[in-house]
């Protein structure tokens, strides 16, 4: 069964409300059912991007779930293309504060990238963060090592 082309507005929808995209088999779905929320959206995010990113109206919708999105997941997928798309620069002070410790460190991966002087600020700010990658991206920079880029994906140039 080929796949179907989905419109701008059923993705937007599907991207904020978990519903099914028109067309979808609802009996045998490509992913685990447990993750089936999740799935769908990021599908949903991925072909916002790959199919209307040139859209004003798909970067918005992409931008307004990594802000403020339900599932923590495809929040993350969001923010990942809209770095791939160097547009995420407006919202890395909001994720530093996020509750995801996976979004506070793609903000510190960007940030360690992009602005290294600004390591004493994010070293001071998270000195009694208790995740793991986030104490370990930093340590790592404090000693002068390269750092593994767990979640910040770098647009290529």
């Amino acid at each position: 069964m080929p796949i179907p082309a989905w419109s701008l507005e059923s993705l937007i929808s599907t991207l904020f409300t978990g519903e099914k995209l028109p067309g979808e088999n609802s009996d045998n779905p490509p992913w685990p059912s447990s993750f089936e929320d999740e799935y769908r959206r990021i599908t949903a995010a991925n072909c916002l991007e790959k199919d209307f990113g040139h859209l004003k109206e798909a970067v918005d919708a992409l931008q307004r779930f990594a802000e403020a999105g339900d599932v923590p997941e495809a929040r993350m997928r969001c923010v990942a293309l809209l770095g791939l798309r160097r547009t995420i620069k407006p919202l890395i002070e909001q994720l530093l504060k996020d509750v995801e410790p996976e979004l506070r460190l793609y903000a510190i991966e960007y940030l360690l990238v992009h602005e290294p002087e600004r390591f004493p600020e994010l070293e001071e700010k998270f000195s009694e963060e208790e995740d793991w990658e986030i104490q370990e991206t930093l340590e790592l920079f404090r000693n002068g090592e390269p750092i593994p880029l767990f979640y910040y994906d770098m647009p290529k140039q």
